[in-house]
């Protein structure tokens, strides 16, 4: 008997030790903390804590925090909110007032109109959700990854372009250089009929023609490489934007 008497007095004083050690607390936090995730913030905190309640916005833009728990847990959830607040969410101060425990929670939550009842049609559909957005995520770095290579191919394309363009000036010095050259040759035969001497200068004149024509051909076959190659690239990215 006397064992078993001991026995419950050790567990009611137990029992008096923690009720006095736990405590009913108001927290009103401001700053820039609604429509920032603070809520699910504070409630995993308070879960990790084994502190109950629950959170809630006001209407002055602050939210308010009632709950229960150890006092040294309550003090680290509000040091907390200081210290570590979510990335979304700015803390600018905070207020607590103590009250005696109540025993009022069995867990925490987050209250609100904004917020989504939990159920399994609701957990279901936000995993639905989330697995939709993982989707398009995925699809996104693709098309991302597919538009890095169209830039590639414009900036080469632009490359190619420049170069064409600097071929054709080049033709059409050519051309005229020609033109020059074969508006001299009807006064190079006359002359060479009259004077012989003057044959060997217009085979000179001949050959340097041939080498003209030659530089021309050589350009026309360059650039017609060049404009293969465009249209190559052109069809690339033809395929890539509309396939």
């Amino acid at each position: 008997m006397l064992a078993d008497f001991d026995h419950k007095r050790f567990n009611s004083l137990w029992s008096i030790k923690n009720v006095m050690t736990l405590k009913r607390a108001t927290i009103f936090v401001s700053g820039d903390v609604q429509m920032a995730g603070f809520r699910t913030f504070v409630k995993n905190l308070a879960d990790s804590l084994g502190v109950k309640g629950y959170a809630e916005n006001l209407p002055d833009g602050r939210v308010r925090i009632v709950c229960e728990g150890e006092e040294e847990k309550i003090l680290k959830l509000e040091n907390s909110l200081k210290e570590t607040p979510p990335p979304f969410a700015r803390v600018d101060h905070t207020e607590i007032k103590f009250v005696p425990y109540a025993g009022e929670f069995t867990s925490f939550e987050r209250k609100g109109h904004d917020v989504i009842e939990e159920d399994e049609n609701t957990t279901a559909l936000l995993k639905s959700m989330v697995g939709y957005m993982k989707i398009f995520v995925d699809k996104s770095e693709v098309v991302n990854t597919r538009l890095g290579e169209i830039k590639v191919s414009v900036d080469n394309m632009h490359v190619t372009l420049k170069s064409v363009k600097e071929d054709t000036s080049q033709i059409r010095q050519d051309t005229s250089q020609i033109k020059q050259d074969t508006a001299q040759i009807p006064n190079i035969v006359e002359n060479t009929s009259m004077i012989p001497a003057m044959k060997e200068d217009t085979s000179e004149i001949k050959s340097s023609t041939g080498e003209i024509a030659d530089k021309f051909h050589n350009k026309y076959e360059e650039m017609s490489r060049e404009i293969a190659q465009m249209k190559i690239t052109l069809a690339r990215i033809e395929n890539k934007v509309f396939s």
